[in-house]
């Protein structure tokens, strides 16, 4: 057993703030959203008011008048490039400076001495993104992804508030619940047959762009079960000459209805179409993965999937869900969006995410965890988020150079908790780290 004392200093998780990473840039609201009206957005815990500056960009300042403290984004925008709080009419430009005080006249003496907090902002793609930290903004491209800054890409969106906490949702996509929790969705349905996690729980980290991605498994050729199924297999299995019932001792089977492979059928031909097509991205800064301060990235081959999850607040988080495709022709940009509109939209970032959803929000996380081999994942991210913690998002491009220098291939498994996999019984754990021995051998 591992000591309380060892056990509180492997439990990192009180190092990610309730409150997220300041120091990074986070999408906020759709450009179309800012209209006449300025609009009030909680995030990171702090309430912010956005409306365009005098050259029709949305500007971020703090949503709390500096004066008496009321709301700003309660006012009006009476002159171009400006918001006036609805107390006292003191009115704020673009940089969050008082420009005029409309209760007190033209011959005030405030204006040019108060200052609102300014959040910087940068709108790209339709999406206007804000720096949070106290410090300098680091360059937006570290930040946000590769494709919104290509001219030819087309990201589409989807934005849902949560009652859960950020750093549940994130964690949500490092670990092995997929195969049971969506079980019954029309996305899993798609993919075949249900193969654990654990049957093959071989890790391999390969670092991406201020973050990571772990690979599970081995190569096909390598006796890795998690492949692509085809009509052989299904009648096969229909024949009962391959297993699809897990037996659990004890318990007997696990009734997952081989009838329902009926529906993998129709989904055959076009996930081997989609599977020989050429990954989204070569850019080993922005492929599958997570990313600091709280994403999620799957390349589809068909489009680049991301989820980002931003505090809100304590208990609360911001989904927003970029869907990217690169059309050719403005004819393909229309059929991107109506099949986004149609299907994708609702299988993935709907019924998929709200089966996630309704399990997480009356998660804890703040009770003693008891993790299994397949939890490696999560050691993996809480282990960056000490290192961003203690040292600063600096130390990502250290990690950058460092990562960058090796095959991503043949990067090796390291940094994992090893008090903890031991205690949930691994016994030769540098075997499994190396991704010689699985998790329930």
């Amino acid at each position: 057993m591992v000591s309380e004392t060892k056990r509180t200093d492997l439990d990192r998780r009180e190092l990610a703030p309730a409150s997220g990473l300041r120091e990074f840039w986070y999408p906020a609201l759709l450009d179309k959203k800012v209209g006449k009206k300025p609009v009030r957005l909680r995030m990171l815990g702090e309430e912010l008011c956005f409306f365009r500056d005098d050259k029709g960009k949305v500007a971020a300042l703090s949503d709390v008048c500096p004066h008496r403290g009321a709301s700003l984004a309660q006012g009006d925008c009476h002159f171009k490039g400006t918001v006036a709080c609805p107390y006292h009419g003191w009115v704020f430009d673009g940089e969050g400076q008082c420009i005029s005080v409309l209760s007190e006249g033209p011959n005030s003496r405030i204006p040019g001495k108060v200052q609102a907090r300014k959040y910087p902002t940068q709108t790209l793609k339709g999406m206007v993104f804000v720096w949070t930290g106290d410090s300098e903004p680091a360059p937006i491209q570290e930040d946000v992804p590769e494709e919104f800054f290509e001219k030819e890409s087309q990201v589409l969106y989807r934005i849902a508030d949560w009652p859960v906490d950020w750093r549940v949702a994130l964690e949500n996509s490092m670990d092995s619940h997929v195969y049971y929790v969506h079980r019954d969705s029309i996305l899993m349905f798609a993919r075949g047959p249900l193969d654990p996690y654990g049957r093959s729980p071989r890790i391999r980290p390969v670092f991406v762009g201020n973050g990571f991605n772990v690979i599970w498994g081995d190569l096909q050729a390598q006796g890795n079960p998690r492949r692509s199924w085809g009509f052989k297999d299904y009648f096969n299995i229909m024949r009962g000459k391959l297993p699809y019932q897990d037996t659990h001792k004890g318990l007997g089977r696990w009734p997952k209805s081989k009838w329902r492979l009926l529906l993998n059928w129709v989904f055959v031909p076009a996930n081997k179409r989609r599977w020989s097509r050429p990954p989204t991205t070569t850019n080993p800064l922005w492929g599958a993965g997570h990313h600091l301060p709280g994403m999620f990235r799957t390349d589809m081959r068909t489009h680049m999937y991301t989820r980002m999850c931003v505090p809100i607040g304590e208990g609360s988080t911001r989904i927003v869900y970029y869907h990217t495709t690169r059309p050719g022709s403005l004819l393909g940009r229309i059929y991107e969006r109506v099949q986004f509109l149609l299907w994708h939209n609702w299988v993935m970032n709907i019924q998929f995410s709200n089966q996630d959803a309704k399990i997480m929000v009356p998660q804890r996380y703040d009770t003693q965890e008891k993790l299994s081999g397949t939890d490696a994942e999560i050691i993996q991210w809480r282990k960056l988020l000490q290192r961003v913690a203690i040292e600063g998002r600096e130390v990502l491009k250290d990690l950058q150079a460092e990562h960058l220098a090796k095959e991503m291939d043949t990067t090796e498994a390291e940094g994992f908790a090893v008090d903890q996999l031991q205690e949930q019984g691994l016994e030769d754990v540098p075997k499994f780290l190396a991704g010689s021995v699985s998790g329930d051998d």
